[in-house]
């Protein structure tokens, strides 16, 4: 039974895909919405409301591809095989099962015992007070095709009928319709059983498909083939192979649009081609049809070849057809009245093939269709009057709403809020027809968000999310607490802890959080900023990439957005007082040259090359591997932070790319390449032979044949030993390892959270009890101050002073062996009160290659600019960058800035 259910999902998605080759539906200008649905998260015990069982379905309800479509609401199945119902008036979804405490686990193997288990349900429609439903054939030898019924919101079920002659028949359900008076099912054979028990699959050209139409009142049926009946008049070939697409029922008919290929039509041939031959045969011999049948006798139909058309759709008695013009033309099928909805301009030559209008629904006056917008990338809604034929847009929803069915007086739609996140919804047609609906702004998991975080995020307390497992213990929170309150503070502290190195989702999941710090896994490189959200930092090789004509891409096309977790970020240095940043190694040539040694600038350095004849030597100049964009901060005088350069002395914040120590640093490398400096021979990396050239340079070190060489990190013995001075700039400077810790922006409590985070950074007594936790025999509590830990203990917390201590502390908190008084001036010296946007530099390891890019693009001397004025250009380019989004950032860091004064 496995294997066979295996093989009736490949067959049921191969036919799927026919369908959409042969109905030539290729929509050009429109994303593709096909999107995994989203699997309900149900708890035990879950009871429908008593109201949903009042409901009784009246007109026609129909069923495709999972979901029904009735006059009181839809019947969907989920991810899991569940099925839920969506009600039309009040919007709220349930499962469908009425069994006390039942836990909803679904199998899709074999039945789970859950009511709402429709993993072995091949289609469903509601009608009345019962929810009609054919189980998944075969069920089993000498099994036929059955219909059941059900309450609406599950239980007591009863079969109905078993269809006579289809015992052992492999069968796909392709649709499924209901008025309450006639029940149509559109099937597809594609094997069966042997008398002894042999499973024979049915060739790919010799599945059959075809209609059941059954009568409700005394369930008698008739049954017609497509192919057979179809092949009567001439018109379909042997290897026909009818598919059925969709369907719709009127009072009296039943029309069916399917695929079928022509007499010319050679299926050995076809098995043979190479796929791009296989496509090119089926466009020429495959077509499109429309049948009409009579509900009281099914023998009595009419064909209506549908070649021309690109798009079909049936809703009730109305049929919405867009051809390959990209006309969209409304046809009432009972009587054949029809409206033109939109002409194209597209000629033959030149056709537009998808225009993106589709019909929805047609009421006595009006037809309504939506359009698809390019620029928004989203449906607008719009109503054609009937009588005037004037055209009226009716709604510009926010979301993508996709219209899926239509049934009684509601329009059945997605909802595509993210490309991973749909939800669906029932909308009023005499509503919107009058231009009166509003579609919703926030989707069903944010709206109840912002309730959960009214229910469970009282004002008075701040939280504190952290990126890891290593929260403050229950003893410490209450002596923070204690302590707080003893100072006079009107809030109370709680910490929690997230598991998601992705900003955006913490915020979704966690909007209850105060005080978020960066991801652990995001804290030592450099994609910090990025990862906040704050802003971007364009290292020196994006910014000479391609030639540097141009900014990276990211700098042009980036959806700068406003910052939805940190309004202001607190990075903290690592507390290793050690800092190894640029260093700038002068050759043993420049021994005499006294002013080399504290030669600490790029300024500096030209200045000594120029007095030295730098081309007296084959490099003059050598960019070390390390070196790369992040690092340049060292030459600017200024940290990153927001997408700012932020002068250390001044505490003035400015756009990086406007300030002009930043443009001075690549100024001054394009002019050192214009001088000979940088030449082709002293690249460090060669993709084709890297070893060679790490070679050529270390032998020209060993030579002396060298003057400067610019570096970051540790310089190694090998360059000390050639070397006469060896120079870091003066200034200070934060470590790489920083961490950053900011109020979230949607914080009810920004005030107390942005007084506590102030406190983790300058209060010893907040800072030591969040690190330390309060555990016997380790250490105390004396007058809220951690006291008399054990040597043990303290050598046990290090690891955790790198992982979460750095968010909160400055240095590292006095141990047996640490001062106290030394940790306490360097706070002093960096006061967060004074300062609050302490200084973040996004230095890191990793970089290693980076230069592979860098030098080829400096050593393109004029090109790099395309203009002899650096300044010219570098304004002219920034100017067509502030005409796209860049713009909206520029406002926002604005604002950042006037926050700031």
């Amino acid at each position: 039974m496995k294997r066979l259910n295996v093989k009736k999902g490949i067959i049921a998605a191969v036919v799927l895909c026919l369908v959409f080759l042969l109905g030539a539906v290729v929509v050009q200008n429109m994303p593709d919405r096909r999107i995994k649905r989203s699997t309900k998260q149900t708890g035990t015990g879950k009871e429908n409301d008593s109201s949903e069982s009042q409901h009784s379905f009246s007109g026609l309800s129909t069923y495709i591809m999972g979901e029904a479509y009735g006059s009181c609401g839809m019947y969907y199945s989920s991810d899991n095989g569940a099925l839920y119902y969506l009600d039309a008036a009040s919007g709220k979804e349930s499962i469908v099962c009425t069994k006390t405490n039942c836990e909803h686990k679904m199998d899709s193997m074999k039945p789970s015992g859950c009511e709402a288990d429709f993993n072995h349900v091949a289609a469903f429609v509601p009608s009345g007070e019962r929810l009609y439903y054919i189980p998944a054939d075969p069920l089993g030898e000498n099994t036929p095709m059955e219909i059941w019924k059900q309450d609406l919101t599950g239980g007591n079920q009863k079969k109905i009928l078993s269809l006579k002659g289809k015992e052992n028949t492999g069968m796909i359900i392709q649709g499924m319709l209901c008025d309450g008076m006639h029940m149509v099912v559109g099937f597809l054979e594609y094997g069966r059983y042997t008398k002894k028990g042999k499973y024979v699959e049915y060739g790919s050209f010799d599945q059959k498909s075809g209609l059941y139409v059954i009568n409700m009142n005394d369930w008698s049926y008739q049954c017609i083939y497509l192919k057979e009946g179809s092949s009567e008049d001439g018109m379909l070939g042997k290897n026909a192979c009818p598919t059925i697409s969709t369907m719709s029922m009127g009072t009296e008919r039943v029309w069916a649009y399917y695929t079928y290929y022509d007499s010319g039509f050679d299926p050995k041939k076809y098995n043979k081609m190479t796929d791009k031959n296989r496509i090119k045969y089926m466009s020429k011999h495959s077509h499109l049809m429309r049948g009409d049948f009579s509900l009281s006798d099914v023998s009595l139909y009419t064909i209506i070849p549908q070649d021309g058309n690109h798009s079909n759709t049936f809703y009730g008695n109305w049929c919405y057809d867009q051809d390959y013009s990209g006309n969209l033309l409304a046809t009432n099928l009972p009587t054949g009245d029809s409206y033109h909805i939109y002409s194209s301009p597209a000629t033959e030559k030149h056709r537009e093939c998808d225009s993106g209008y589709r019909g929805v629904a047609t009421t006595e006056n009006s037809i309504l269709y939506v359009v698809w917008n390019k620029k928004r990338e989203k449906y607008d809604w719009y109503r054609y009057d009937r009588k005037t034929t004037k055209k009226t847009c009716i709604a510009f929803p926010a979301v993508d709403c996709h219209p899926q069915g239509v049934a009684g007086d509601y329009i059945y739609g997605d909802l595509f809020w993210s490309d991973d996140h749909m939800e669906r919804c029932a909308i009023p047609i005499k509503e919107l027809e009058k231009g009166k609906y509003q579609f919703p702004e926030k989707s069903k998991e944010e709206a109840a968000a912002d309730q959960n975080k009214e229910n469970i995020d009282p004002d008075d307390t701040v939280i504190w999310g952290v990126n890891d497992n290593n929260l403050p213990s229950d003893e410490a929170v209450k002596e923070i607490n204690s302590y707080l309150k003893k100072k006079g503070y009107d809030f109370k502290v709680a910490f929690t802890n997230v598991q998601d190195s992705d900003i955006d989702n913490i915020a979704k999941q966690h909007p209850e959080i105060d005080i978020l710090q960066a991801p652990a896994n995001h804290a030592t490189d450099n994609q910090a900023a990025a990862t906040l959200k704050s802003g971007y930092f364009e290292p020196l090789t994006s910014f000479l990439s391609a030639d540097g004509k141009k900014l990276k891409a990211q700098f042009s096309k980036l959806d700068w957005k406003k910052v939805e977790v940190n309004r202001e970020i607190y990075s903290v240095p690592n507390s290793n007082q050690t800092y190894e940043g640029i260093y700038i190694a002068y050759s043993n040539k420049l021994k005499n040259k006294a002013s080399a040694g504290d030669a600490d600038t790029l300024e500096k350095v030209g200045k000594i090359l120029t007095n030295a004849n730098a081309k007296s030597v084959k490099y003059p100049v050598i960019l070390q591997s390390s070196l790369a964009g992040g690092n340049l901060s060292d030459f600017t005088d200024s940290d990153y932070c927001l997408g700012l350069a932020l002068n250390r002395n001044s505490k003035k914040p400015s756009l990086w790319y406007e300030d002009k120590s930043v443009r001075a640093v690549y100024q001054t490398f394009n002019e050192w390449y214009k001088k000979g400096w940088l030449s082709e021979k002293n690249k460090l990396y060669d993709q084709e032979n890297t070893n060679k050239n790490v070679k050529k340079i270390e032998t020209a070190l060993k030579k002396g044949d060298w003057l400067v060489t610019i570096g970051y990190g540790p310089c190694s013995e090998e360059i000390k030993k050639h070397s006469a001075y060896v120079v870091r700039p003066k200034h200070i400077v934060f470590s790489n390892c920083n961490m950053s810790t900011g109020v979230a922006a949607a914080s009810n409590c920004k005030d107390q959270a942005e007084t506590f985070l102030m406190l983790a950074y300058t209060d010893q007594a907040i800072a030591d009890l969040m690190l330390y936790d309060i555990r016997k025999g380790n250490y105390q509590v004396k007058n809220n101050v951690v006291c008399d830990y054990s040597k043990d203990y303290a050598l046990s917390v290090i690891w955790r002073r790198t992982d979460f201590g750095n968010q909160i502390a400055a240095t590292q908190l006095d141990t047996d062996v640490e001062s106290a008084t030394h940790r306490k001036k360097y706070l002093q010296s960096y006061n967060a009160a004074a300062s609050p946007l302490i200084g973040f530099q996004p230095d890191t390891d990793g970089y290693e290659g980076d230069l592979e890019v860098y030098i080829p693009a400096l050593q393109k001397g004029e090109d790099i600019w395309q203009a002899k004025n650096f300044d010219d250009e570098y304004d002219g380019l920034m100017g067509r960058i502030s005409m796209r989004k860049i713009n909206k950032f520029c406002s926002e860091v604005a604002k950042q800035i006037n926050a700031w004064k």
